[in-house]
């Protein structure tokens, strides 16, 4: 049901859109340490139309992941959908929303809802903030997102440089993990501040970008609302690079991303995760 209503959405869009894109991303991933992961992959599909001052974007996110022996495999479906209103030359508006499918976590069948505000000021500076709501069971998450932003030129060198804060405050007492991890889990940090920056690099069509993570966080809300963390993993270090190649009709961009935490319910630190992954864009 779910992913006929998202391709009725999709179809009905292409028919009045100024311009779209649709991309496919596959990545492959590594665990080590992990009290049951040992690999697994990933893939990202997004369909983005822009129809006059409206920004409208469809996703769908599967993770398969392989577990020890005697541990079922995990299985994982995320779909998502973003808004977002070009209200004059300087402000955005935003609405997001996910929805999740797992086969093991409590966080099953979890929705985040996401507001944001995007505001240009003058010489390429900009802020953003963000709240995000994610509603599980037995708890609930609320996430606040600030960041600002600068854009620069030098000849056919493009970037832009952020930097932001997410401040996540935990709404409930216990997560009740899969078996065999213990049966209830009780959380000791409820409140958790991350900062991150990010730069990105455009120079005659070839693209790279850098960002990290400082500080710990725990059921984080990414990308702009589209993606989301949603198992017990209290993260510490994350790092992540791209490189790749925009053509008139095609972009290609290879991503790596590491990882490093502690698995909440089995009490497992450091933990470390690692995604390769190449992603491809058509622009019509």
């Amino acid at each position: 049901m779910n992913k006929l209503i998202i391709s009725s959405l999709v179809l009905s869009g292409l028919l009045y859109a100024n311009s779209s894109s649709v991309s496919y991303e596959y990545g492959a991933k590594d665990y080590k340490n992990s009290f049951s992961k040992v690999d697994g992959k990933v893939e990202n599909i997004n369909i983005s139309h822009k129809i006059s001052n409206h920004m409208i974007n469809f996703g769908y996110q599967g993770d398969n992941v392989i577990r020890k022996a005697n541990f079922p495999s995990l299985d994982v479906e995320k779909y998502s959908a973003k808004y977002i209103y070009k209200l004059n030359n300087k402000f955005n508006l935003k609405a997001s929303y996910i929805k999740i499918i797992d086969n093991l976590a409590p966080t099953d069948q979890g929705k985040v809802y996401g507001f944001g505000v995007d505001y240009k000021f003058s010489k390429g500076y900009g802020a953003k903030a963000d709240f995000y709501r994610s509603d599980y069971e037995p708890f609930n998450v609320n996430q606040y997102d600030l960041a600002i932003y600068k854009g620069f030129k030098a000849d056919a060198l493009k970037g832009k440089i952020t930097f932001g804060t997410k401040i996540i405050k935990i709404d409930g007492d216990t997560y009740n993990p899969a078996s065999p991890a213990p049966q209830q889990y009780n959380f000791y940090d409820k409140s958790y501040n991350t900062t991150f920056a990010k730069l990105g690099l455009n120079y005659n069509g070839y693209v790279a970008g850098v960002g990290a993570f400082f500080g710990k966080r725990a059921f984080t809300v990414l990308d702009g609302g589209v993606k989301v963390q949603h198992h017990a993993m209290e993260q510490d270090k994350t790092y992540m690079l791209s490189f790749g190649k925009k053509f008139k009709e095609f972009d290609i961009v290879a991503k790596y991303s590491f990882q490093n935490g502690k698995e909440l319910p089995e009490n497992r630190d450091d933990v470390d995760s690692k995604v390769m992954a190449l992603s491809l864009t058509y622009k019509f």
